[in-house]
């Protein structure tokens, strides 16, 4: 019999704690931020590129090989007097994207769960990447590896204008491939061959941002025709095997792009910021199980 009004007691003692917990929390807690205006960039470092002829830029805008006197975003030039390159575009919607520097606009938060509506303004405009993906002569140094670090900094706007909130810095470590055109093709693709830009490890969903007591994640969204949003798609197993990813059950799939010979392939990123509502579902059940067991103990 006292063990059996102790653990009442103690069940009583959990749902009030978690009860008040969460009354003080809601009670503290700021307006949630409606709208935002934002600035984000992404740059380029710690470039390595393979050994070979020609001459390699490694800039924060520009990771370029080939021919010295080439220019990237000529598709015509013969394969030993070209020149490929990545870039880093500034945010506008064009073909031909480079020289980089930060995005700046606004932002509506996704409230109530569902996808973010472009339309609707939930779906910020980011740095975009372009792939020149032109024919060049083997004996020309490619690129191997490199680092992109992307900063987002988001500054309430409404309800209230607040001091600006650096979102979690990404540094997308990642692989790339300068592929022959002639298969067979990593992953099975058919030919010519695509080259290949992946990497592993790197949230790009559910980013956690807390502001004034609520809590809110950012994705980093790729954006198709009509600024439509996607998460970033994966490569398949022979890909990634290709970029040096380990797969299969003790690896992870790698995230990444295939992009198609003789053409330069602009991929625009984009973001989202959506509130996740207090408290949480897992909170309720846990006051739910304390409350039911409680009166059970008390009936």
């Amino acid at each position: 019999m006292k063990i059996y009004y102790s653990f009442k007691r103690a069940i009583k003692s959990i749902a009030v704690f978690i009860m008040t917990i969460l009354i003080a929390t809601s009670a503290t807690a700021g307006p949630i931020v409606t709208d935002w205006t934002y600035s984000t960039d992404a740059t380029f470092s710690d470039a390595v590129f393979g050994i070979g002829a020609g001459t390699t830029t490694s800039s924060n805008y520009e990771l370029s090989w080939g021919y010295g006197g080439g220019d990237y975003t000529d598709p015509n030039a013969a394969n030993d007097l070209a020149r490929s390159a990545l870039t880093v575009g500034s945010g506008d919607t064009g073909d031909d994207r480079f020289g980089g520097g930060p995005v700046i606009g606004g932002v509506s938060t996704v409230i109530g769960g569902g996808l973010p509506d472009p339309f609707a303004g939930e779906v910020g405009l980011g740095v975009s990447f372009t792939h020149w993906n032109n024919a060049i002569s083997s004996a020309f140094a490619t690129l191997l590896s490199a680092t992109v670090t992307d900063t987002l900094t988001l500054t309430p706007f409404l309800p209230n204008v607040g001091p600006g909130i650096p979102a979690p810095t990404l540094e997308f470590d990642f692989e790339f491939r300068e592929t022959a055109n002639a298969g067979p093709c990593a992953g099975g693709t058919p030919t010519p061959c695509g080259d290949l830009f992946g990497f592993t490890g790197t949230p790009t969903l559910n980013i956690p941002l807390f502001y004034d007591g609520n809590n809110y994640v950012v994705d980093i969204l790729i954006l198709g025709p009509g600024l439509t949003p996607s998460p970033i798609g994966f490569l398949n197993d022979g890909q990634c095997a290709a970029l040096g990813f380990t797969t299969g059950i003790s690896g992870q799939r790698c995230q990444g792009f295939l992009t198609p010979e003789d053409a330069h392939t602009t991929v625009q990123f984009g973001f989202d910021v959506r509130h996740i509502p207090e408290p949480g579902t897992m909170a309720i059940f846990i006051i739910g199980i304390a409350c039911l067991s409680y009166r059970k103990l008390t009936n």
